[in-house]
């Protein structure tokens, strides 16, 4: 008997704060429909990578590729904590959040500043295009 070998969803469900549900949300409901037509699209893994969400899908339409093209570009806007406007930062420890000024404080994330502002220096400094 083979062993069945689980998708990262599989063990660990939805990977990303309740700030971003609303993003992942009609892709989940449009993946359903898509299912129950007989498309069988399985989610792989939803998780947050670099401060920017993440859906990999065993199978796409150019339907779905679009909506999670959107939903990733619209969470780096939004605080994946709470929901709110926010932006991409980086810790001390070089992690990326993207988070509002609120959950900053509240999850007391020492910032070292943002990823736009990192990535300014770089193309100052010629080591980004």
């Amino acid at each position: 008997m083979e062993k069945k070998l689980y998708t990262p969803f599989e063990l660990f469900g939805c990977e990303v704060g309740k700030g971003w549900r609303p993003l992942v949300e009609p892709i989940y409901n449009r993946i359903q429909e898509l299912n129950e037509q007989g498309a069988g699209i399985e989610i792989t893994q939803i998780k947050e990578k670099w401060g920017e969400l993440c859906i990999y899908l065993s199978g796409y339409t150019e339907e779905l590729e679009k909506m999670i093209k959107q939903a990733e570009e619209k969470s780096i806007h939004i605080c994946e904590t709470c929901g709110k406007p926010g932006e991409r930062v980086i810790s001390r420890f070089s992690w990326i959040y993207t988070r509002c000024p609120e959950c900053i404080k509240e999850e007391k994330i020492k910032v070292g500043g943002t990823v736009d502002e990192y990535q300014k220096k770089l193309r100052e400094a010629g080591e980004m295009e």
